[in-house]
């Protein structure tokens, strides 16, 4: 594993050791309400003729559910190594841990070109919160959801984003970016909600994404 450097004040709040069937589940339940992901997601559950419960009202006690998600994780999103999680690392352990507001300045958007745009090529939430506030919408994408989900946000709580890392100073985020994106405009709102982190080593970190290494750029390796 990767020296922590974060002096301990500074360490988000681990509540329990989790696993990767916690995370499938709740990577799951982050997306079946999605408004850009959940037609793609039903339509693999109608494919195996499931229904929304196997999400909604999922258990990780259960060996059979837990197969069942992980092949419905595999049509959707090709996990655990193509598409968005090609390359992706062996995690060694994940976590289940509390937020607060000071965390979003160390959460980063996956390298892709729409939240590159978005983020001025920074991958920082608080960063394409400033270029949404101005009406810049990029490749022609409405930012309503992003307006629509702070009026939300208000009033309610996100489930927990899924988040990686090798040294707990830069976290990766795997699912979540809209919901993360929306809590840069009341970072406050962080304070007290949740997120699953796996953990990996930096070998395995930088195959992924090496923007995430201690000491590197978080510009874009597209550019």
């Amino acid at each position: 594993m990767c020296k922590k450097t974060d002096s301990e004040g500074d360490k988000m709040r681990e509540i329990k050791e989790s696993t990767e069937e916690e995370m499938i589940l709740d990577f799951l339940k982050g997306e079946i309400d999605s408004v850009r992901f959940s037609g793609d997601l039903i339509k693999v559950l109608k494919k195996l003729k499931l229904n929304e419960t196997i999400i909604n009202n999922g258990e990780t006690s259960s060996k059979e559910e837990n197969l069942l998600r992980l092949k419905i994780m595999n049509l959707y999103r090709e996990y655990p190594d193509k598409e968005l999680f090609e390359n992706f690392p062996n995690i060694e352990k994940w976590k289940y841990v509390q937020l607060n507001e000071k965390d979003i300045n160390k959460i980063f958007y996956i390298d892709y070109d729409y939240w590159n745009e978005l983020s001025n090529n920074t991958s920082s939430p608080l960063e394409a919160v400033k270029n949404i506030k101005k009406g810049i919408e990029i490749y022609g994408v409405s930012n309503k959801p992003f307006i629509d989900g702070v009026e939300y946000l208000k009033e309610n709580t996100f489930p927990p984003v899924i988040l990686i890392t090798c040294n707990d100073e830069k976290y990766l985020i795997i699912e979540g970016h809209s919901r993360m994106t929306i809590y840069g405009f009341i970072p406050e709102k962080l304070n007290g909600t949740y997120a699953y982190i796996g953990y990996c080593t930096e070998e395995e970190m930088r195959k992924y994404d090496e923007r995430m290494l201690s000491g590197k750029s978080l510009r874009s390796r597209k550019y």
